[in-house]
Parts: C-alpha cells; structure tokens; sequence
C-alpha cells in the first residue's frame, strides 16, 4: 500500500518563492529609484534642442517650466527665433561640471526644490550674424522619480 505524502508543505514553499519574487521585483523595478542622472537629463536635453526637437526636449521641462512655456508656444518660439531670425540648423554645446544644490527656487516667488544639480551649459551658434556664444545654467531636479529640466528666472 502507497502512503500519500501531505501537499502542505509544498504549498508553503511555493508560497513563500512567489512572495520573494514579487519582493525581489519591487526591489529592482520599483519607482523608488530615478530614472537615468542629472548629467544625461541635460545631455538628451540639449541634443535634442540641437537636432530642433524642441517637443522631445520640451517633454524634459520640469512642470514649472511647464507652465511657463505651453508645448506649442516654445516649439513655434524656439523654431521661429533660432531656426529662422538667427538661420541657424544647428548649434555646438559644452556642459560644464555638475554641482549638486542643497536646495533651489525656482523664480522669486516659486517653490523651493530639494535633489537639484546645476551645470554651466555654453552654445555656440554659427548664425546669419557671425558666430554667437550663449551662457546658461542649467538645473534638474528630482520630479515623481525623473530627473527634468530648469532654468533660472530669479534675475
């Protein structure tokens, strides 16, 4: 005569695998993490603005900047002043050393932001009017888990 075996103790070893599984996935796969860094924000950035992408660099912004710039207005500016007023295909981009901020405001009366970087970023423009250089600074800051995109209008 066979004996049956009891299927308890199986079943809790299943159990117990398929729960550090789904730990284990969290873990890994979570949101808790940030996507990508500061320095490849400003990098996808920037490329972006120099092959005229303006809505993909635009999906970059911080909603600060969101609101200050609607998606249409900036790629119409941005594609109507560099593309068109200065004749301008493209431009050359230097991003200077990374400095992490303990905090940062955004404009005078904006909120103050927490996990922000900044970067020195140089263009250079080989325009209609001879070669132009502009100086900004550019910041990201953490936003639901991704790094997005500011910049400074405390002047």
């Amino acid at each position: 005569m066979r004996r049956r075996r009891n299927p308890l103790p199986l079943i809790v070893v299943g159990l117990f695998v398929i729960l550090v599984i789904i730990i284990l996935s969290r873990c890994m796969f979570g949101p808790s993490a940030p996507t990508g860094s500061p320095e490849e924000v400003i990098q996808s950035f920037y490329e972006y603005e120099q092959e005229g992408d303006f809505g993909d660099s635009w999906k970059l912004f911080h909603s600060e900047m969101k609101k200050r710039f609607k998606k249409s207005d900036y790629i119409q500016t941005k594609n109507h002043v560099f593309l068109g007023h200065m004749g301008v295909n493209t431009f050359d981009v230097k991003i200077g050393e990374l400095k992490e901020l303990d905090q940062w405001t955004f404009k005078g009366d904006g909120p103050t932001l927490k996990d922000v970087w900044s970067a020195p970023i140089t263009m250079t423009f080989n325009s209609q009017f001879g070669l132009m250089t502009i100086n900004q600074t550019c910041y990201v800051a953490l936003e639901e888990g991704n790094w997005k995109v500011l910049w400074d209008y405390n002047y």
